[in-house]
């Protein structure tokens, strides 16, 4: 799939965490962002050829069922599709969050450092720089298939130092 996180585990629990603070209140039964997310996820599972960008995909699923949820129970007061009502922790900016995902990308940008130079060149410019392979190759003198590969090798490479499955 296209664009797809490493890491569909951690995504889950991004969308249950998103889900449960965008119902506030009305999810306060523990359970409800889980059933949200499960329903995400199935819903991934029957449109998966479909679906181009994955993470963003799942968010604007989780929020599309968070409404379906309030409209069903008459909370709806908002052109928004979210109640007027909606606790300040449901949309609060959390510090927190950032802070965990800059350890983490603290924690690759250290991963990539260790490959070879040439790993780490392809890499960023497939991935910082958004070049296609056939740009790589240009810029490096390398047929696409070696691109191709190393690109391949690298983040098999990174695969396996960090433990994220694929």
């Amino acid at each position: 799939m296209p664009n797809e996180p490493p890491d569909r585990p951690m995504l889950y629990e991004q969308i249950r965490r998103y889900a449960a603070r965008l119902l506030g209140n009305a999810g306060a039964n523990a359970g409800v962002g889980e059933d949200i997310a499960q329903e995400v996820f199935l819903r991934l599972e029957q449109q998966r050829s479909t679906i181009q960008q994955l993470q963003p995909w799942a968010y604007r699923t989780a929020r599309n069922l968070v409404i379906d949820r309030f409209r069903r129970d008459g909370k709806i007061q908002s052109a928004d599709g979210l109640p007027d009502n909606l606790p300040a922790d449901a949309t609060r900016f959390n510090p927190a969050i950032l802070a965990e995902k800059k350890e983490i990308l603290e924690m690759i940008e250290r991963k990539m450092n260790e490959l070879s130079p040439r790993h780490r060149e392809v890499l960023r410019l497939k991935f910082q720089e958004g070049l296609k392979y056939a740009q790589i190759a240009e810029v490096l003198g390398e047929p696409v298939t070696t691109i191709a590969w190393l690109i391949h090798e690298a983040l098999d490479k990174l695969r396996k130092e960090l433990n994220v499955s694929h």
